[in-house]
């Protein structure tokens, strides 16, 4: 059967020509293929704008951060080193409809050291590294001047390096509706959906904010670094000016990907979770030919790391340290 490659090709095939998120869950979706927003009200097109034709917009963008080593509840420590790249194409046919396309990939390298209650064997990690790629579609529609829509699919592989690519994939969709009551105000949801490696449907509902409180004070969860999958979370920015930002956020972050068939028997072709509330700070700079840099430091709380067999039964869980991280992103418009 079909396996996902390993680390080195990935990084060399899709750093060349696509890019991606981590192996993160699908709330990711309305980031990562949305378009950042101002709150603006748009206008109503102008006389003919239908009959201009298609046009496109590119978008890559990277990112990098580095989870400092903590402590485990069992015992034993864990960090772990997360890559991020995207490529996305985004299309305008004209009047009220728009769209893109992407590819994704992203790499989470994981360190563990000691024996944990996620040991499979003495001083042996329950997993190593974890590659996802990803296809991503987003269709939306501006109704009118104030209601907007918009839906999209995703095909991802999350799994250990030379887990089984077929049961490594979940297909997920999400559908979100938005008002933009003023300017200033925008608010709507929707709803994510999911499959999961050896779980139930996951449903999250999705909430979108973009609040102007003041002229340079912004409450929004559609901000954050492009390729930073930021799903279901919530930011305080303050824009002093059109290429500076300061922010602070926090969101919850799950991850859940297919292991290999090395090691313990008790590992082999198991499942494995990753999950915290990261709290961070993040500075912005937005330069004229489209290229955007973001900083960010921060937190992650509540963290917990889970280890289940090859039908999803839970074997053992751990809870760790409260985990410092920094992060690098950048994206390119053009």
């Amino acid at each position: 059967m079909p396996r996902i490659p390993r680390t080195g090709i990935v990084c060399s095939l899709l750093l060349a020509v696509i890019g991606a998120p981590a192996s993160a869950s699908s709330a990711d979706l309305l980031l990562l293929l949305g378009q950042e927003t101002d709150g603006t009200v748009p206008a109503p097109p102008p006389a003919g704008d239908a009959d201009r034709g298609v046009s496109f917009e590119y978008t890559a963008s990277f990112g990098y951060v580095h989870e400092f080593d903590t402590d485990l509840s069992g015992g034993g420590s864990a960090g772990v080193d997360r890559g991020f790249a995207a490529f996305k194409i985004g299309i305008d046919p004209g009047g009220d409809l728009d769209g893109s396309v992407g590819v994704a990939w992203g790499g989470d390298w994981y360190r563990f050291k000691g024996t944990s209650d996620l040991s499979p064997a003495p001083d042996t990690g329950p997993w190593t590294d974890i590659q996802a790629m990803a296809i991503l579609g987003r269709l939306s529609w501006q109704i009118d001047r104030a209601w907007s829509t918009t839906i999209g699919l995703d095909l991802r592989f999350a799994g250990e390096t030379d887990a089984d690519a077929a049961d490594s994939m979940t297909l997920g969709g999400f559908g979100a509706i938005s008002y933009a009551f003023s300017p200033t105000l925008s608010l709507g949801g929707g709803a994510i959906l999911s499959s999961q490696i050896e779980d139930s449907i996951l449903v999250i509902p999705a909430l979108i904010v973009y609040w102007q409180v003041t002229d340079t004070v912004v409450v929004s969860n559609v901000l954050g670094p492009e390729v930073y999958p930021t799903g279901a979370g919530l930011e305080v920015a303050w824009r002093p000016d059109r290429v500076r930002e300061v922010a602070i956020g926090t969101r919850y972050e799950s991850r859940r990907f297919r292991l290999n068939d090395d090691g313990p028997a008790i590992r082999r072709n198991g499942v494995g979770e990753d999950t915290g509330y990261p709290l961070w700070a993040r500075a912005t700079w937005r330069f004229e030919n489209g290229f955007r840099l973001d900083l960010v430091g921060g937190i992650s709380l509540f963290n917990s790391y889970r280890l289940d067999d090859a039908n999803g039964n839970e074997i053992a869980k751990t809870d760790l340290d409260p985990a410092p991280f920094v992060g690098i992103f950048g994206s390119w418009h053009f």
